[in-house]
């Protein structure tokens, strides 16, 4: 026995000095700020909790852990992953209320890694009603657009990598039965290249199916573009295909690049649809990943029926940030649709962001003076779009503490701001 292990720290775990402290409180401040902008609330989790929070649903807990034992007798775990304290904390204090959450949460995993001790952070929101388009995650892409905000201000040039995991569990379905698709995906998702063509070899009986399957697992990343849809310049399978719209959403409303990663599998086993990683620009390093969790989080509680969340690190940040610049938020802008489509709203969305607003959209509305009563707390403005504004009315932007009223012109025409009082306008 080392007989000065007690003056050691066990591998992979830290203490820290004063600049780190400082910068880890600023990416803090930083994570709290973007958040904000679009609604949510900070929280931050506990480090322990029992084991049976961290399997149920899925096994995050699958990589080494720290495992303990209570004075009773439970089974407990240093927590090895953030989203199960997500959900414990929303179904244990809410009644099935769209929430939006920032979240801190300190996490360990006993794994061959530098560090076994970090800081987890990201937002997510929880029973938000989904897009109305199949091809256009809204509540996704402004996750990412506060994800990318959040790097951006700690002056991280960014790019995003996407995928489409029901795209391929689609293809797979046809040919292996639904019991044995979580084994296969498993298996794609940790196998070398040459493991996951032979897999494909083996199962796919279609011919063409299996080419176009092994050219796609063959590409290295590449950045997709709506334009190039057309003539499909990225051979797609047909069931990808909706990754040129989602792509194009991610890239207009972040103005960051965005490549499509046909082999990264990375959390398959829980993420819905389109998978988002979050690269450094010039060396591809990964600063976090998200995308929808609707079907792990159902079968987590009942009481989520929606489910997006995305995250990244305090330690990722921080070693990636070459300086960390603050803003103050002025104004934070509820937008709500009427009538109006998704489309439009991702163009009013990504005019307002042009302005410098901070911006949220809380999905369609029919009960406009019950939705404002919700809002009142954590926004300071709201806007309501329907048809005649996408028809080329003007956008009103309402105060809900002053008679201001901010009017923008539609984003057909050219850009044109105006602050007018309700008693200017009698005027």
């Amino acid at each position: 026995m080392d007989n000065n292990e007690y003056l050691r720290l066990p591998h992979g775990m830290f203490d820290r000095e004063e600049e780190w402290i400082e910068r880890e409180r600023k990416i803090l401040e930083l994570h709290n700020k973007s958040g904000k902008r679009i609604g949510c609330k900070l929280q931050k989790y506990a480090p322990v909790g029992y084991a049976s929070t961290f399997i149920k649903g899925a096994n995050t807990a699958k990589d080494k852990v720290y495992t303990l034992n209570s004075k009773s007798g439970k089974s407990l775990i240093l927590s090895c992953d953030s989203t199960p304290s997500v959900f414990r904390k929303y179904v244990t204090n809410n009644n099935g209320e769209a929430q939006r959450i920032a979240f801190i949460a300190p996490l360990f995993r006993y794994r061959n890694s530098h560090s076994r001790h970090f800081t987890q952070l990201g937002y997510s929101l929880i029973n938000e009603k989904p897009s109305e388009m199949e091809d256009i995650d809204v509540n996704l892409v402004q996750l990412a657009k506060s994800m990318t905000d959040l790097f951006s201000s700690a002056g991280i040039k960014t790019k995003i990598h996407i995928n489409d995991y029901e795209a391929l569990r689609k293809i797979l379905g046809n040919y292996v039965s639904a019991k044995e698709l979580p084994e296969i995906l498993h298996k794609l998702q940790f196998s070398s290249k040459e493991e996951r063509l032979e897999i494909f070899q083996k199962l796919i009986t279609d011919k063409n199916k299996c080419e176009e399957l092994i050219g796609l697992f063959s590409q290295e990343p590449r950045i997709i573009r709506y334009k190039d849809s057309k003539d499909n310049k990225l051979n797609l399978p047909e069931e990808y295909k909706e990754l040129y719209k989602m792509s194009e959403a991610l890239r207009y409303l972040t103005d960051v690049p965005v490549y499509f990663d046909p082999t990264d599998l990375h959390s398959i086993e829980t993420i819905d649809k389109f998978a988002l990683r979050f690269r450094t620009l010039d060396n591809n390093i990964a600063l976090g990943d998200g995308g929808e969790y609707t079907r792990y989080a159902q079968r987590w509680n009942d009481k989520i029926k929606n489910f997006w969340s995305v995250a990244s690190g305090v330690e990722a940040i921080e070693r990636n940030s070459p300086e960390l610049l603050q803003d103050e938020i002025k104004r934070k802008i509820a937008l709500y649709s009427i009538d109006a489509t998704d489309i439009f709203t991702l163009q009013v969305m990504k005019e307002l962001e042009n302005m410098g607003e901070n911006v949220a959209y809380k999905g369609k509305v029919k009960n406009i003076g019950k939705a404002i009563k919700k809002i009142k707390k954590d926004y300071t403005h709201v806007a309501m779009l329907g048809s005649n504004e996408e028809n080329g009315e003007d956008i009103k932007i309402k105060s809900l503490n002053t008679d201001e009223t901010i009017i923008i012109e539609s984003p057909n025409k050219k850009d044109n701001i105006k602050n007018k009082t309700e008693e200017e306008e009698e005027r």
